[in-house]
């Protein structure tokens, strides 16, 4: 039971601290943000962070894979600061 508990508590830690945020310089020069997440809602969540306020999407997509009877998911925005 413990071992559960712990297996369970190390997967929540995982999903939350895998938000990634990368600096994408666009066609016009200006530096966009490259969110990669877990479930859209966090990547929302991270725009609004980063950006203080209102952003703008760009473009989105989404990978979903499985194996053994699991799957994953990861959805990557990106995101333009300001409106």
């Amino acid at each position: 039971m413990k071992m559960s508990l712990v297996l369970i508590l190390a997967a929540s830690g995982a999903l939350v601290s895998c938000v990634t945020v990368d600096p994408i310089i666009g066609p016009d020069g200006n530096t966009n943000q490259l969110i990669s997440c877990p479930a859209v809602e966090m990547c929302y969540e991270k725009a609004h962070e980063i950006c203080n306020g209102p952003y703008r999407i760009v473009n989105t997509s989404s990978d979903s894979w499985g194996a053994n009877g699991s799957s994953s998911t990861t959805v990557k925005l990106l995101i333009k600061c300001g409106q």
